[in-house]
């Protein structure tokens, strides 16, 4: 949705006008926080999708004693129906360094499900422009390449549209929204907590003001999406995590290219991927590729194995 200043009902109704058809069947991700609950609002207001196509689920994260009191409330409130209502309980690890991570899979895998159940295809998020540069410094601190920083919210995931409003409106917008309309909402009082990476930088962002900054070099790796599909002229698909590798044309490009190789490789397989991929896993792969002419059976790499058979050499990732 392109950024008409203020956010409001009518650019919002244009842009489903724009995109959709009214038939269309959606899904949308409630938190019961400022964000989605204003998604929640427009949706609802718009009046553009015919009501028995709209689902709805909503995660309970259960770190919070009173998340459960606040959902119901929530979906009392709303007059969320419980026909086209989920509300799923994510069981999590204890592991602060990798909670959320571990969050955005499990709701992820259970979105796929809740979908495919329910035949829909399109899902509604409610990340805003702070997100997005937030998600990208993150990206940044964890060393992430060229190709993992030109595109910071996948748009297809698990072969599902994924659709973010209000990407290019500041999260000051959306409450100044949510102020004028009378919108209600539930805060929760862990986004404060200084435990996680996430909290932390976007501590650091509002006490700096850098916003401007972080948009203009984030948009400069927004321009190289040719990069994205690199891979494709090095690597071939033989089964559905197997690739077999030209080994001969990858060797014979300069060092730069075989990074952005194999980072656009990488983040092709987004989708299956556990773990950030990091310069010296980049470099590792690069090194096996070089050498694969030696006779080697099977070598590990980042999350998969290089082999060598019948004179080819593969990759197959976990």
């Amino acid at each position: 949705m392109t950024n008409q200043n203020d956010l409001n009902l009518k650019s919002f109704t244009s842009y489903l006008k724009k995109n959709f058809k009214k038939n269309t069947k959606i899904l949308i991700s409630i938190s019961c926080g400022l964000d989605s609950t204003v998604l929640l609002n427009l949706l609802q207001n718009s009046k553009f999708f015919i009501n028995k196509n709209i689902f709805f689920v909503i995660f309970d994260h259960q770190k919070r004693a009173e998340s459960k009191y606040e959902i119901q409330e929530f979906v009392n409130y709303y007059k969320l129906p419980s026909t086209n209502l989920i509300v799923k309980k994510l069981n999590l690890k204890e592991s602060k360094s990798s909670f959320q991570e571990q969050s955005r899979l499990l709701r992820n895998r259970n979105i796929k499900l809740i979908s495919k159940k329910n035949d829909i295809f399109d899902i509604f998020l409610g990340h805003h422009l702070d997100d997005l540069n937030e998600t990208f410094m993150i990206r940044k601190s964890q060393q992430s390449g060229v190709i993992g920083l030109s595109e910071i919210f996948s748009k297809k995931i698990n072969n599902l549209n994924y659709h973010r409003p209000l990407v290019d409106f500041s999260k000051k917008q959306i409450n100044e929204f949510a102020i004028r309309n009378k919108i209600r909402w539930f805060e929760d009082r862990t986004n404060l907590e200084l435990d996680y990476s996430r909290n932390k930088i976007r501590s650091f962002l509002s006490y700096n003001d850098t916003s401007q900054k972080i948009n203009k070099e984030r948009k400069l790796y927004q321009n190289i999406s040719d990069l994205k599909s690199l891979h494709s002229n090095f690597f071939k698909k033989i089964q559905s995590k197997k690739y077999e590798i030209n080994v001969t044309k990858f060797n014979n490009l300069n060092e730069t290219l075989k990074f952005f190789v194999i980072q656009s490789f990488y983040q092709s397989q987004n989708t299956h991927l556990k773990k950030i991929l990091r310069k010296e896993n980049v470099s590792n792969i690069i090194a096996m590729i070089r050498n694969s002419e030696r006779n080697f059976k099977e070598k590990s790499v980042f999350s998969g194995k290089i082999f060598n058979f019948e004179k080819k050499i593969y990759i197959n990732l976990n």
